[in-house]
């Protein structure tokens, strides 16, 4: 699979992996095959106190958010369903369900030059979601977000991507 070179969805993609490089815990790496989607990834595991009424200590917590940015000329269903297999398998594989973990995300961000209808349809339906059961805890989800990088592109996410079509705003 080959990807074409849009000057302006290189610039998309340099715009959000230097957003997500200034947030702090985010370990980025740009992508390394040129023959893959998979421009850049983004990958934050924070871990922080957990008190009780904000004033005692009494462990800590865990989350992760693991962000995946494809850049392609046109998303449509097959693209959508292997690029999201992949990001989630990786995502899911990187995940340690201890019992002081919370949640990890998988955000998934495609930058495209167009999206195919059947596949922003499709975007806004899926859904993922996993409970870790004890002696694990915590939860995974699945965030996902389109956006057709030129003026007045669609944009397309379901229920848990419209934070990440918010940071897509932000950052492009």
């Amino acid at each position: 699979m080959t990807t074409t070179v849009n000057t302006d969805r290189t610039a998309a993609v340099e715009r959000l992996y230097a957003y997500y490089e200034n947030q702090g815990p985010y370990r980025c790496a740009l992508g390394m095959d040129p023959n893959s989607p998979l421009a850049a990834t983004a990958l934050m595991h924070l871990v922080s106190d957990r008190k009780i009424l904000s004033l005692a200590k009494v462990g800590c917590v865990e989350s992760d958010d693991f962000v995946y940015m494809y850049s392609m000329e046109y998303l449509d269903e097959e693209l959508l369903e292997t690029c999201c297999a992949e990001a989630l398998e990786d995502a899911l594989s990187r995940v340690d369900p201890n019992p002081n973990h919370n949640f990890s995300l998988a955000s998934v961000v495609f930058l495209c030059d167009a999206i195919a209808p059947t596949a922003a349809a499709k975007l806004k339906k899926t859904k993922f979601h996993k409970d870790y059961v004890k002696p694990e805890s915590g939860w995974a989800d699945l965030r996902l977000a389109a956006v057709e990088i030129k003026p007045g592109g669609r944009t397309a996410a379901n229920p848990l991507g419209k934070t990440l079509l918010n940071i897509c705003k932000a950052a492009l």
